[in-house]
């Protein structure tokens, strides 16, 4: 396990010291592989993890079957426990779904939001575009991850919430493509239009329009995948190697190795 990885999980152990220990591995191992500290590919061994959480090897093995339930991580043969590549398929999945439940989450925030929580939802705004003009990405990527979650959490739906913790593709392609620059097909107005649309979409919901805010959020949403397919397409083109599995997987020279250069905002 590499030095980077060490860091960010000590910083996160803290985080998740109330919760069982299989539980606190799991959130941490989850939120490495999200924000791309472990990259497609990358092997994880028990014993690594339990030294680095000062435990024995059973929680950590019953987290990290967890996480392969949730198609983060893979089994292969001869070579052990490893970090999935992004699935294609699963991705267009799950936007379908975030569709509907991010949709569903607007129709009930439009009933009873406050002027606190959308107050919230400009803060996180406003730390996208302060991220967005200082070119810091992976904060970028943070502040988005707030301001969807918090339209989630206004449903006042549990199982909604619980259910939107699975929606993580999305997420780790946008943190895969923060940390790399290489290749770049949409300028910093491309990102402003996409924030500027959570203006729009708070405007909507201010003004209790179920229908503009629905209409804002879908468009948004469709915006992005519409980006992203592009993307792979065009990547696809080059010589390069990308970490992603489905109906357009490829494989290129290993020694000309990108990610994403995709923010899902």
């Amino acid at each position: 396990m590499e030095t980077n990885h060490y860091q960010y999980i000590t910083e996160q152990i803290e985080h998740y010291s109330s919760k069982p220990l299989r539980e606190a591995i799991f959130f941490v191992i989850k939120n490495a592989i999200i924000e791309g500290i472990f990259l497609p590919g990358d092997r994880l061994t028990e014993d690594d993890i339990a030294q680095q959480f000062n435990c024995s090897r059973t929680p950590v093995r019953e987290a990290l079957r967890k996480l392969e339930q949730e198609n983060l991580l893979q089994v292969k043969p001869g070579i052990g426990m490893v970090i999935s590549n992004v699935d294609i398929e699963l991705l267009q999945q799950e936007l379908e779904i975030r569709k509907m439940l991010e949709n569903y989450s607007i129709q009930k925030a439009c009933e009873g939001i406050t002027e606190e929580e959308l107050k919230k939802l400009e803060w996180a705004t406003d730390k996208l575009q302060q991220a967005i003009n200082s070119n810091d990405r992976i904060a970028a990527s943070r502040a988005n991850i707030e301001f969807h979650r918090l339209l989630y959490s206004y449903s006042r739906n549990t199982f909604l919430q619980k259910t939107t913790d699975s929606l993580w593709l999305s997420f780790r392609i946008s943190f895969l493509s923060a940390r790399n620059e290489d290749v770049t097909m949409v300028d910093k107005s491309w990102y402003e239009e996409r924030n500027n649309e959570h203006l729009q979409l708070i405007h909507a919901i201010r003004d209790k329009d179920v229908e503009k805010a629905i209409k804002v959020n879908t468009i948004h949403i469709q915006k992005n995948y519409d980006y992203y397919l592009d993307y792979i397409k065009h990547v696809s083109q080059s010589n390069y190697q990308v970490y992603f599995s489905g109906y357009l997987h490829f494989s290129l020279p290993p020694d000309r190795t990108i990610f994403y250069n995709l923010w899902l905002l």
